[in-house]
């Protein structure tokens, strides 16, 4: 049995009941996946929770984190990223790791707490590329369209997911 957990920030919390049974129809009938990822999280939260969830079996871990790190009003830095990502990867043992990598955002200014801009996410993004290898990443911005966002400018849409499910099984099949 091929086993995959979803595990993250809100790309993949919100991987909801259906879109779960169409990745694991798309993965075939010897795949379960769990979703174990939570809308706010950062990579210190994955980081935390990666030792315990790392005592499972786990064929292949879809990892997204990033875009909640780089946001100015929790803003993880940098090499404390890496370093969280590093500590994941570790935890996780066995598992072969895939990257949800986040599109481009449409930039918006929260007042009383900044903007996350697409530079900044992009440097995220581009420790979690090299952690993992680019033949292990989904680059979700090359499969949505520019109407793909939902109002936030930062998560994807239902009908983004959908297109994405089928690319996000073929990087995981790739994997297991």
């Amino acid at each position: 049995m091929t086993r995959v957990m979803l595990f993250g920030d809100s790309m993949l919390a919100r991987f909801t009941k259906p879109h779960i049974q169409r990745l694991e129809h798309e993965l075939g009938l010897d795949t379960t996946v769990f979703n174990c990822a939570a809308s706010g999280w950062d990579s210190s939260d994955g980081a935390a929770r990666a030792a315990h969830l790392g005592r499972l079996d786990w064929s292949v871990v879809v990892l997204s984190f990033g875009a909640n790190d780089c946001a100015p009003w929790k803003h993880v830095p940098l090499d404390r990223f890496t370093s969280n990502i590093a500590t994941i990867l570790a935890a996780l043992g066995s598992a072969r790791p895939v990257a949800f990598l986040p599109p481009s955002i449409r930039e918006v200014d929260r007042p009383g707490l900044g903007m996350r801009t697409n530079d900044e996410l992009d440097a995220y993004r581009n420790v979690l590329r090299a952690a993992v290898g680019p033949e292990a990443s989904l680059e979700t911005g090359a499969h949505i369209d520019t109407g793909g966002l939902e109002a936030d400018g930062l998560h994807l849409t239902s009908a983004s997911y959908r297109r994405l499910i089928p690319a996000l099984a073929r990087v995981v099949s790739a994997r297991v």
